[in-house]
């Protein structure tokens, strides 16, 4: 009787774990998925507020004397990357030139008259207007994709009064020149240009998703690669798109930009839930758990298009997937400690039983 008993007590002890999975039915995984999918929604989206993203028209007018009129917001842009970028990131000189007369501004957006810009993947460089000062945006060592924090010159703009803005960049140092003063003359530690590629697009007047209205007339817009020197304003050198789409807030598709900070760890922590109740699934493996984590993160990504406060992120996505695979890695030591627990308290129950003999 002995013998026939231990078998069962063997059985018994080690498969302690998959004795406490059998309690969650089918239901209970059900209800614990939807309670964790519907504190994702609650907490990314509420008060459910949503925005759609539309088209604008494009209401730039071109005057006879080829100034750019920005009485309302408008765009003139490359649909590819000029020829003479390419010049300027192998290393020539880059002159800007400038002549605006400045509108009141967008009580909203910073005005962007110039920019060199790939929209959700950042600018190289951008001359901006924000109030009365003016921002050089410059993507270089200590900067992120868009080239902040900028540069500001205060006291730059005035209602109704022309300006004129020239900048240079020379290998390592930048110059600015505020109708004919300088107001910026910084040396790099090297060439801010070695963050650069050729792939981005010129723009004058807004950004490519005309978040980041202009309002006034632009006078000149010349750029000046080396020796060759481009005017903006020219017929056919840029296109004025019919209409243009306007998203409430720019995607981060900049990976491992965002990692290290508070909001990181808390997309981290906030998906190991998931990756718990994802593990202890019927025949849930590690890749199941992380195509979950992907799939209900790039939904929330996505959908966040539509939430006006909301910025989509891929780090968001990575630090995501990463707390799900955290989730299951604790689901997995669990079922490891409670293996080992019963095969300890069998290897005891042997012993005893030996003993008893």
């Amino acid at each position: 009787m002995i013998e026939a008993h231990r078998p069962g007590r063997l059985r018994e002890r080690f498969l302690v774990h998959e004795e406490i999975s059998a309690l969650l039915t089918p239901g209970l995984r059900v209800t614990a998925l939807l309670v964790v999918l519907a504190s994702y929604f609650v907490a990314v989206f509420w008060p459910l507020h949503w925005r759609l993203p539309k088209q604008q028209l494009n209401q730039v007018e071109i005057a006879a004397d080829g100034h750019a009129l920005f009485a309302k917001p408008g765009l003139l842009r490359s649909y590819q990357p000029p020829g003479w970028l390419d010049d300027v990131v192998q290393g020539l000189p880059l002159r800007v030139h400038l002549e605006v007369v400045p509108a009141p501004p967008h009580p909203r957006f910073i005005g962007r008259m110039f920019g060199l810009s790939g929209g959700a993947n950042g600018r190289l460089l951008s001359l901006d207007r924000e109030g009365p000062a003016l921002l050089v945006h410059l993507r270089g060592k200590g900067t992120n994709h868009e080239g902040a924090p900028p540069i500001r010159v205060p006291n730059v703009f005035t209602d109704g009064v022309p300006v004129t803005i020239d900048l240079e960049l020379l290998g390592p140092r930048l110059t600015v020149a505020i109708d004919g003063r300088q107001v910026i003359n910084r040396t790099y530690p090297y060439d801010p240009r070695r963050r650069w590629n050729g792939t981005y697009q010129a723009v004058v007047g807004s950004d490519l998703n005309i978040r980041r209205y202009f309002l006034g007339e632009i006078l000149k817009a010349e750029v000046q690669a080396g020796s060759r020197q481009v005017d903006l304003l020219a017929p056919g050198v840029l296109d004025r798109p019919p209409r243009m789409w306007f998203l409430h807030r720019e995607p981060r598709l900049t990976m491992l930009e965002d990692l290290g900070t508070a909001d990181a760890w808390q997309n981290v922590l906030g998906f190991v839930p998931l990756g718990m109740v994802a593990a202890i699934w019927p025949g849930a493996t590690v890749f199941s758990v992380l195509a979950t984590g992907l799939a209900v993160s790039g939904t929330i990504e996505f959908t966040q298009l539509t939430v006006p406060g909301r910025v989509p992120s891929v780090d968001d996505i990575i630090t995501n997937v990463t707390g799900a695979l955290l989730g299951w890695l604790v689901i997995f030591l669990l079922r490891l400690a409670l293996d080992l627990w019963g095969a300890s308290a069998s290897a005891r129950s042997t012993l005893s039983d030996a003993r008893s003999r």
